[in-house]
């Protein structure tokens, strides 16, 4: 096998070692824990593999002001990278009422409490299964 073909081959594994599904759903609980920790006032998580073919799974998350939103943002995208998972897209991080980080396979959504009520993404999605996080 050649140098080319071997780094080709490890590659893949590692990505196949990262982006497994009990990995992917790890990481997902882990930044609604981390919410949760940052004291977040609301914390689910959506199932939308059936409904979605962009991403598998929506964290939607509120807190009482925009410094917290920030601070939950700010500290989901720190943890995540200890394990090897790097946000795509960040949208909204420097207002602080919506902000939207996409790592492909999931999306997390940290609002406002008044956004969160204003854009009901729960509604939306209402026929997307819940996913329990909490241990």
């Amino acid at each position: 096998m050649t140098d080319n073909k071997k780094l080709k081959e490890k590659i893949k594994a590692k990505k196949i070692e990262k982006t497994g599904p009990d990995n992917i759903l790890n990481a997902v609980r882990t930044a609604a824990k981390i919410a949760d920790e940052k004291k977040a006032g609301y914390v689910k998580i959506l199932d939308m593999r059936s409904r979605l073919i962009i991403t598998d799974y929506f964290i939607i998350i509120s807190a009482n002001n925009t410094r917290l939103t920030q601070r939950i943002e700010e500290d989901i995208c720190f943890n995540l990278k200890k394990h090897k998972f790097y946000p795509k897209y960040i949208n909204g991080a420097s207002e602080g009422n919506w902000i939207l980080i996409d790592y492909d396979d999931f999306v997390v959504h940290v609002f406002t409490e008044e956004f969160r009520q204003f854009y009901d993404l729960e509604r939306l999605w209402k026929d997307s299964e819940e996913i329990k996080w909490e241990q």
